[in-house]
């Protein structure tokens, strides 16, 4: 077992798949495993060994945490340079003389790093993670702005950037059960959940499903989608017959009609999580 700051190269050539254990920030506990691919099924948290290249062509080898690849704040990405480690995602605003000095660790500006193009080497349900990271974000950052990479990272005739999708949304960090102890941990677990929700947005009225809850969002789906900016009021219909109202922010509005709706970042977290979606038996 290793605190996450103290992982080399060395380490994450020999092993690709970590384990998350406990605590948070560099202070983190990950553990090795054998294990040489990963699915969203999982019910524990991993890191996996994932190549990055800044936009100078400059490469470096890392991790990222890549079951859930919706937001930077799920994925986490952090490389590793001889100065140390890298990260793309922070709790609280970096300060701008601390992103200074992070990046002439690395012996460069920010114009040479960005955008940084990320291909995680572990594959989820046979599925390659992979995007562009566009800058250093935190928490309180609700536009996340990350491109699929259509083809190989550093293949002949180097990828570029395919159609931006919607910005995910940047979620806090949330903590979990495990052995009876409740610790903190680095990424936030979707939970899979259908249910018929009604929202309001000054004079728009609708209707839809709500789709992989965490504490502290939910994807809806919806004919019928909200603008970003206004809050949105959901009543929620739960098993039994009750019902939860809740408020928050459309982060992400997705307009194909094969699956339309939108993504909400809730003002406070959602109530009773954890007696809704209990964590499955292993």
């Amino acid at each position: 077992m290793k605190r996450i700051s103290d992982l080399t190269i060395d380490d994450l050539a020999e092993t690709p798949v970590w384990r998350y254990e406990e605590g948070t920030g560099p202070r983190a506990l990950v553990a090795a495993t054998d294990r040489s691919e990963l699915s969203r099924s999982d019910d524990e948290v991993y890191l996996a060994a994932t190549d990055f290249e800044l936009f100078d062509g400059s490469r470096y080898p890392g991790y990222c945490f890549p079951v859930d690849d919706s937001g930077i704040d799920y994925l986490q990405p952090a490389l590793l340079a001889p100065s140390g480690h890298v990260n793309f995602w922070t709790e609280d605003p970096a300060d701008p003389a601390e992103l200074a000095a992070r990046w002439t660790s690395l012996g460069k500006d920010a114009g040479e790093i960005f955008p940084v193009a990320f291909r995680c080497r572990v594959p989820v349900d046979r599925r390659t993670i992979s995007g562009w990271i566009a800058g250093v974000e935190s928490s309180r950052d609700l536009t996340v702005r990350i491109r699929e990479l259509p083809g190989d990272l550093g293949a002949e005739g180097a990828a570029g950037p395919a159609t931006l999708e919607s910005p995910p949304a940047a979620r806090p960090v949330e903590s979990r059960q495990q052995r009876g102890a409740r610790i903190d941990k680095r990424t936030a677990r979707r939970r899979p959940a259908e249910m018929t929700v009604e929202f309001t947005q000054d004079s728009l009225h609708g209707t839809g499903v709500a789709e992989n809850i965490t504490r502290r969002g939910m994807f809806v789906r919806s004919a019928r989608t909200p603008t970003p900016g206004p809050q949105v009021r959901l009543t929620v219909h739960l098993p039994g017959g009750r019902q939860l109202i809740l408020t928050g922010r459309v982060v992400r509005q997705i307009g194909d009609p094969a699956s339309s709706g939108f993504g909400l970042r809730f003002v406070d977290d959602f109530p009773n999580y954890d007696a809704l979606f209990p964590r499955r038996s292993r």
